[in-house]
């Protein structure tokens, strides 16, 4: 099936006073993140942005306490479970094309005195190596906050569960808004979301992936670049940033498998739109 899941695994504010989070920008190139050693804890925003010639990823996670970047590489190269041994859990993913900057952008607070790591696990075509294997990682340390922060934004929930999403909001204003992703299920699930083109429908969509047809062309390419995922009763430790466009429709779904030979998630039933309002 080509899905426009076949991607490797994602507001600022509504209204209303809050306090700005630090905003981290993270520029990849061709192989390496330039980014800063140490952050503040705290509320943080990362914008990637690709300054190379190859499509690139920010794929970031927090680190188990005491384990090393080069721990979970060995485990991942290894092809061994990296989750709950290496790392605590995901954080998100940012995508961008070669010379731009992603769309979406990814919220965190940042815990204290912890290590979070950074990869791009993008080849440039089958069989060549993973670009972390050319030198594409980074581990970002944190400080202690400069300031508490009292206030948090509104935030809307997607709430997934085996095999649907049986909460998200249908509907929404345009404009900037934050995602967070909640996992209710006892399978891993993810959040990968699309603009749909102008005219183009959700049934229309399936209809393609029914035949197993390529549903890339059916999406604009102002989509918002970022994926969120978490394992069963859990959620992402991310945010996804998206500001909204008047009267357009986003199409999300879960692309993952609960082994080589089960289906997507998304041939279960696990999928959904969210409709933009026009402006007033």
């Amino acid at each position: 099936m080509k899905s426009f899941l076949l991607l490797p695994f994602a507001a600022l504010v509504h209204s209303g006073a809050v306090a700005a989070p630090n905003v981290v920008e993270i520029v990849g190139t061709d192989y390496a993140f330039t980014a800063p050693a140490t952050v503040q804890s705290g509320r943080t925003t990362f914008v990637f942005k690709n300054a190379g010639k190859q499509g690139h990823e920010f794929n970031v996670f927090l680190l188990k306490k005491g384990v090393t970047m080069d721990e979970f590489l060995k485990l991942r190269r290894a092809d061994k479970p990296q989750l709950g041994v290496a790392v605590e859990g995901p954080v998100g993913v940012l995508f961008a094309d070669p010379g731009s900057t992603a769309a979406a952008k990814l919220t965190v607070n940042l815990l204290p005195g912890r290590e979070y790591g950074v990869i791009c696990i993008f080849s440039d075509s089958p069989g060549k190596p993973h670009h972390y294997d050319l030198g594409m990682y980074k581990v970002i340390r944190t400080a202690p906050p400069a300031a508490k922060i009292d206030m948090m934004p509104k935030v809307d929930t997607i709430v997934a569960s085996d095999y649907a999403y049986p909460g998200y909001p249908r509907e929404i204003s345009p404009g900037v808004h934050e995602l967070a992703f909640k996992n209710t299920g006892k399978q891993r699930h993810e959040f990968l979301i699309g603009l749909l083109k102008r005219g183009v429908t959700l049934d229309s969509v399936l209809a393609v992936e029914k035949r197993d047809g390529d549903v890339l062309p059916l999406f604009d390419t102002l989509g918002p670049g970022g994926v969120l995922y978490a394992v069963g009763g859990a959620s992402s430790l991310g945010n996804m940033i998206i500001d909204f466009q008047p009267g357009r429709e986003y199409m999300f779904e879960c692309g993952f498998q609960d082994n080589e030979k089960a289906p997507p998630h998304n041939k279960m039933g696990m999928y959904g739109v969210i409709k933009v309002r026009n402006r007033p």
